[in-house]
């Protein structure tokens, strides 16, 4: 027969046995804490993925939700013109405007020949304001398509050109306006190949931002700078029209006159 085990070896086997459960406990406890550790990593990537694709999908494409055009002044302005000509004409508009149609039918080609001149560099302000009156987009849609083509102009395109085309071509009010597959056909009669820019819509909450900052300027006394579209300033100065006048803007005698040049 085999031997018994003494008291002492078994003790002994006991307290190695005991020894080999603690250290396989502490073995799954780092286990553990390692794919706790993991898990945790892995929920804060997506986290991260989760918000940068809700940036992008707000901005249209962009990482920015307030992307910010290229080639515009610190105001939003589109600058057409020499940048260093002596008078500066600014005009708030909006292209679902009707009374903007017709105020650069009435004053746009002078001011034209005065930019040729280089007496003038005009200082375009595209708004939206008339989206939330007709419910509608596409007072953003246009301006955001302004601001694609102002991008372009340094690769050639004729922002002026744009501008005149979208009044030639605007629609009546309150119809939807045009689609963006039209704005996309004007921008590249202008030189400005900027589809895909139209399309996904990335300055939209510029746009926006724009058109708050403008309806809140107010001048010297307190007075709000612009109450509508068209509102024009000459060198910071708004300039209205005349008493009795169809469009509260200035007429190109009293642009003349402003300007200190002939009409």
């Amino acid at each position: 027969m085999p031997d018994r085990p003494s008291t002492k070896d078994a003790r002994r086997e006991a307290a190695r046995e005991k020894s080999r459960q603690m250290r396989e406990l502490e073995a799954r406890k780092k286990r553990r804490n390692r794919v706790l550790a993991i898990s945790a990593g892995v929920v804060a990537v997506v986290l991260v993925i989760g918000v940068v694709a809700l940036a992008v999908t707000r901005s249209g494409g962009s990482s920015d939700a307030s992307a910010t055009p290229p080639g515009v002044t610190a105001d939003g302005g589109v600058e057409v013109g020499q940048a260093n000509a002596p008078h500066t004409v600014t005009i708030f508009q909006d292209y679902q405007c009707p009374v903007c149609k017709q105020y650069e039918a009435a004053v746009g080609p002078w001011l034209d020949e005065q930019v040729q001149a280089g007496t003038v560099k005009l200082d375009y302000r595209p708004l939206n304001f008339l989206d939330e009156r007709l419910r509608q987009d596409y007072s953003t849609r246009a301006a955001n398509a302004a601001y694609c083509v102002a991008g372009a102009v340094p690769d050639g395109a004729d922002f002026y050109a744009f501008n005149t085309a979208m009044y030639l071509e605007q629609p009546e009010e309150g119809a939807g306006g045009l689609t963006d597959s039209r704005l996309i056909s004007i921008a590249q009669s202008a030189g400005a190949d900027v589809g895909p820019c139209i399309a996904d819509r990335p300055y939209e909450d510029y746009v926006q931002q724009k058109n708050d900052a403008a309806f809140d300027l107010t001048d010297a006394s307190g007075t709000r700078t612009v109450g509508g579209t068209p509102t024009v300033l000459v060198d910071g100065q708004l300039l209205t029209g005349a008493d009795g006048a169809t469009v509260n803007a200035p007429s190109q005698d009293q642009l003349a006159t402003a300007l200190g040049v002939s009409a």
